[in-house]
């Protein structure tokens, strides 16, 4: 006995989704042009605004913290703005997913590694009582003490 052929029987296409469901939802939900307009220009307002009202006076209050002389303040503010900065974007992230508890997640777990990568800095730094940085003592005429 002969195995069937491909011309016999073609190969079934792989369906990705069930057009009974698609004919299903159309004609349980009609689909009504205006009202999706309507609803992505609500959504262009509020993401201006946002961007208009929040973002932009953060980015601009950057651009003249980093044209202006703070004196002792300057690393305070520079943190301070980098602090607001962040936490705009995460507030965007957290409007778009609306799903708090993995913005949540992200955020604790950069805040961690950015505690790690500080302390790693400062350990390796010179700063008397904190840090003990690499010596190279193969060759220690090398380093600038």
């Amino acid at each position: 006995m002969s195995e069937p052929t491909q011309a016999e029987h073609p190969p079934q296409p792989f369906p990705l989704q069930d057009p009974a469901g698609d004919e299903a939802r159309e004609h349980t939900h009609p689909h009504d042009h205006a009202s999706e307009v309507a609803h992505a220009r609500e959504h262009l307002r509020e993401n201006n605004f946002w961007f208009l009202c929040v973002f932009l006076p953060v980015i601009l209050m950057t651009f003249i913290a980093f044209n202006v002389d703070f004196g002792p303040y300057n690393k305070p503010i520079t943190w301070l703005l980098a602090a607001a900065r962040s936490a705009c974007i995460a507030a965007f992230l957290a409007h778009l997913f609306k799903e708090f508890s993995f913005v949540f997640r992200t955020l604790f777990f950069t805040l961690i590694f950015l505690a790690g990568m500080i302390f790693l800095s400062l350990w390796d730094s010179e700063v008397r009582g904190i840090g003990n940085p690499i010596k190279d003592v193969v060759h220690p005429e090398t380093d600038k003490v």
